[in-house]
């Protein structure tokens, strides 16, 4: 077991990392990894899982990316984000197991493979609600915004990222919380 002091400096490093990688690739917007990062601890507490695993994992996930969606980064970025992270994980000193696991789990968020363990569940449940959040569906919408997609398509891509995103839930539990959050963001996007 790894002490909370070293778990910290871990997490904090994949943070910071995730920061860097933020502002070169200009997205994902950081308040959306925020958004993954703290429905990832209260899923860490109620699953009882490794919460260095899952927060570590959460904040790696999308350290390739780019903002043209639909394309071969955005695509592939679960696999590209798990490779450059490879590298990382073997820098901070995690054990091959712990490793493995972050990085099933950065593959699996987008169900391009399986997971692998709960951690890898939780990972992926909690990077939906990025988008099955209120909060984060207008931090997207603002994001396409500013990328100069007109309002009527970035209606139609939030509304397809949430889809995308609700069908990954796995967990009873988040299923649940998607399927009310869903009803409720689909009735304001469409009385617009």
């Amino acid at each position: 077991m790894i002490s909370n002091m070293k778990e910290d400096a871990i997490i904090n490093q994949a943070k910071k990392l995730m920061q860097k990688m933020t502002q070169k690739n200009k997205a994902p917007e950081w308040l959306l990894t925020e958004i993954a990062v703290s429905k990832g601890e209260k899923l860490c507490k109620k699953y009882n899982v490794n919460r260095r695993i899952v927060i570590t994992a959460l904040y790696l996930a999308h350290i390739i990316f780019d903002t043209k969606i639909g394309g071969k980064t955005q695509k592939e970025h679960p696999k590209l984000s798990a490779k450059q992270a490879k590298k990382y994980l073997k820098q901070w000193g995690l054990n091959k197991g712990e490793e493995e696991i972050i990085l099933n789990s950065i593959e699996a968020h987008h169900e391009h493979v399986a997971t692998k363990s709960l951690e890898a569940e939780v990972v992926k449940n909690a990077e939906c609600f990025k988008f099955l959040e209120l909060r984060g569906t207008l931090i997207h919408l603002h994001a396409l915004g500013k990328r100069d997609m007109e309002f009527e398509d970035s209606i139609k891509e939030v509304k397809r990222k949430m889809e995308q995103k609700y069908n990954y839930l796995t967990l009873p539990d988040c299923k649940k919380e998607g399927t009310k959050n869903r009803k409720h963001i689909l009735n304001l996007l469409n009385n617009i």
